[in-house]
């Protein structure tokens, strides 16, 4: 058996780089500083490179100094176990479990990092090596939310980005961090470079708010905000027509818009009835904190079932109502935000005779911003 084994995987390169780089430096540092040091490379292009790897790496732990000293050696960023096609070859499995019963088996002075990443956490090859491991790491894949109940990545994401803001002299609004972390939430390292490219952009002492986020940081991955309807949110009838410009310039159909602006309003209409019924106390700063909570238990059973969908606003994460829906409620009336649910039903027509969707869109946005009632 090796002095130590440790094993680090997860889908977020950043935080498997980070884990894995403390690790080894840790081996390093308790290995003295005459120990033998190696990093190998384990990312492949095609399946014929992992048996060269293979072949380096159990030469490399296999082999010791002649004067008896310590080493370290750190596989690094294996893509062996991810979601492609090199990864399901039976190539590929085959050398990868050599390296993993040549890392546990190997003899001597010898300290083992392994780092896994992307990694797919439907693949069991790591289990059996769970209780040999010194250090077993396994990074949850990010919610597909950053508003989910159980989302530790996304509360780390949120943390990291205040920090970044507060480092360099920079404000930002309530609700910024959250709307960073919502559209660039898969990765951990995109977060922080968005996060300096928009602190550069305030400059110390500036202010962000959430119009700048909107503006200059893309969607990456599975993010599914779109920038039309936190204008809308806002009531900013030059932020909503400029963000259409952008939204119909690199869209064909209006539908996946419509469809969230209606998911978005269904929300606001039950916010805004508890608001005028008396449950909510609603200003553009949101809900009172535990109001929510407090509602939910008076009108949850009501609502229906638990599951959650935009039909039943209790069925939603409490912060995510509290701070991110609840203060367009306070932009709008109830009469106005039923008129928008309407209006959404009447742009899916024109959608579906095959009119222009961009004025239909438009026009709604316009009705809806423009005219109060």
């Amino acid at each position: 058996m090796p002095v130590s084994l440790a094993i680090v995987a997860g889908k977020d390169e950043y935080l498997v780089e980070r884990d894995a780089r403390a690790l080894y430096n840790q081996a390093v540092q308790k290995a003295g500083p005459e120990a033998d040091k190696e990093i190998i490379a384990g990312s492949i292009t095609r399946v014929d490179d992992a048996q060269g790897i293979e072949i380096q790496f159990l030469e490399s732990v296999n082999t010791l100094s002649m004067f008896g000293g310590a080493k370290v050696v750190w596989l690094r960023n294996i893509n062996w176990i991810a979601d492609n096609v090199p990864s399901r070859s039976d190539e590929v499995k085959l050398a990868m479990a050599n390296v993993l019963a040549g890392a546990a088996a190997c003899k001597g002075p010898v300290a083992v990092i392994l780092s896994f990443t992307p990694y797919d956490g439907r693949r069991k090859d790591l289990v059996a090596y769970k209780d040999k491991a010194n250090e077993y790491i396994i990074h949850a894949s990010a919610a597909k939310s950053p508003f989910s109940k159980d989302d530790p990545q996304g509360d780390m994401q949120l943390g990291l980005i205040e920090k970044t803001f507060r480092e360099a002299g920079v404000k930002f609004a309530r609700g910024v961090p959250e709307v960073i972390v919502g559209r660039v939430g898969q990765s951990t390292r995109m977060v922080l470079m968005e996060s300096e490219k928009l602190a550069i952009y305030a400059g110390p002492g500036g202010t962000l708010k959430e119009s700048d986020v909107h503006l200059l940081v893309p969607t990456f991955g599975e993010g599914d905000f779109f920038e039309p309807i936190e204008a809308f949110a806002e009531r900013d009838l030059v932020w909503s027509l400029e963000a259409l410009d952008r939204y119909f310039f690199n869209e064909d159909s209006c539908r996946p818009l419509l469809s969230a602006l209606q998911n978005r309003l269904r929300l606001l209409i039950q916010v805004r009835s508890l608001a005028d019924s008396g449950d909510f106390r609603v200003s553009e700063a949101g809900l009172p904190k535990g109001s929510f909570e407090t509602a939910s238990m008076r009108h949850g059973s009501t609502f229906g079932s638990a599951a959650k969908s935009s039909a039943n606003v209790f069925s939603q994460n409490a912060w995510y109502i509290s701070n991110k829906v609840a203060p367009a409620a306070a932009r709008y009336s109830l009469a106005e935000l039923v008129d928008a649910q309407l209006g959404c039903a009447e742009c899916f027509d024109v959608s579906n005779s095959g009119g222009d969707e961009e004025v239909a869109v438009r026009a709604l946005f316009l009705r809806a911003l423009a005219v109060r009632r």
